[in-house]
């Protein structure tokens, strides 16, 4: 269980902070709070927490000063709340490596998230979440990586072979990173898979073959596969004139790429028509717009996986092509009625 600590010169905003954050859903305990920057640097040295969130304009130690005394505990990680923008603060937050600078009055699902991004910085840095596909470590670098497999994705998704290589072309950025033939290799399984995955998951009667050829560059490694993407896309692409645009034609591809981040422009490219024309005829049939049905989809598969998985929200959040954490929250809450948290204990499920 991580540890928490609040730091704040007035009780009532302590109050309210303690009242936004999902202690249960995040696994975290409070264990202290202080009123000024002084109490709380003693807190904090005695106590040795693993969050801190503490308020900027405090009588005697104020937040800048007590940012900068934090530098000598790298592994705190520290979340900054203030009523005022203020330039000097915003850049003592970032200089001092402060994962969110808030400003009040806080919002549950910016202070949870901000929570989030603290347990998954703090996971990583003390190598407590070890995925068998990572293929990054630094936590930058794995962000990057995964922002590249949703382009790839999306050229899967509309087929377009003439985008492979182009795409494909991307992983040389992080020719410094990957030197050895063991990471290349399993670089080239990652990246094949993207393709296996989706011809098993719309049911595709389609068998490839890749070189098990060994790579020991990036660059052969893309020249080995990005043929094989060309040919697979190129083959399973159906020709425009036997494109349908029946209504219920779009429903269903929909349905089968709502977990990807797609919008009404890949829907309406998908098939080759105006997004105007398929907006308007999707609302007429369904009595809603697309962005609403696909988010509808999201939140639906979201609620299935945290009553059956063992997966993180944020995890969650991801596989289901959202970027950001706080706005995966925000329209949960506003579909559910409810935080992802309070779904969770509604159906006494244990993540």
């Amino acid at each position: 269980m991580m540890r928490l600590l609040i730091i704040d010169d007035e009780m009532w905003s302590r109050e309210v902070v303690k009242k936004l954050i999902h202690f249960k859903e995040h696994d975290i305990e409070l264990i202290g709070e202080a009123d000024n920057g002084l109490d709380g640097l003693i807190l904090i040295e005695r106590l040795q927490p693993d969050i801190v969130i503490t308020d900027m304009k405090m009588p005697g130690l104020d937040g800048l000063e007590l940012l900068r005394k934090l530098t000598k505990f790298p592994k705190i990680k520290t979340i900054v709340m203030s009523g005022f923008d203020d330039y000097e603060y915003l850049r003592q937050a970032i200089v001092s490596k402060a994962v969110e600078y808030l400003l009040k009055p806080i919002k549950e699902e910016d202070i949870n998230a901000a929570i989030e991004r603290c347990l998954d910085e703090l996971r990583v840095s003390g190598e407590k979440v070890l995925m068998s596909n990572r293929i990054f470590s630094d936590e930058q670098d794995h962000h990057s990586y995964l922002q590249l497999i949703r382009k790839l994705q999306m050229v899967i998704i509309k087929k377009q072979p003439e985008l492979v290589n182009l795409t494909l072309e991307e992983v040389i950025k992080f020719k410094n990173i990957v030197k050895s033939t063991e990471t290349i290799m399993k670089l080239k399984e990652n990246l094949l898979n993207q393709l296996q995955q989706y011809l098993h998951q719309q049911n595709m009667d389609y068998t490839f073959v890749a070189s098990n050829q060994v790579c020991n560059t990036l660059e052969e490694m893309i020249d080995q596969i990005s043929p094989v993407f060309f040919k697979v896309l190129k083959d399973i692409r159906l020709p425009r004139q036997k494109m349908s645009s029946d209504i219920s034609n779009i429903k269903n591809f929909i349905d089968q790429h709502y977990m990807y981040p797609i919008s009404l422009d890949d829907v309406s490219d998908a098939f080759f028509l105006s997004k105007e024309h398929v907006s308007r005829l999707f609302r007429k049939t369904y009595n809603e717009s697309v962005t609403q049905y696909i988010l509808k989809k999201k939140m639906e598969s979201a609620a299935d996986l945290i009553r059956t998985s063992q997966l993180s929200y944020r995890e969650i959040a991801y596989q289901l092509g959202f970027e950001d954490i706080s706005y995966f929250y925000k329209q949960f809450k506003k579909i559910f009625g409810c935080t992802p948290g309070e779904y969770k204990d509604k159906h006494e499920i244990s993540i």
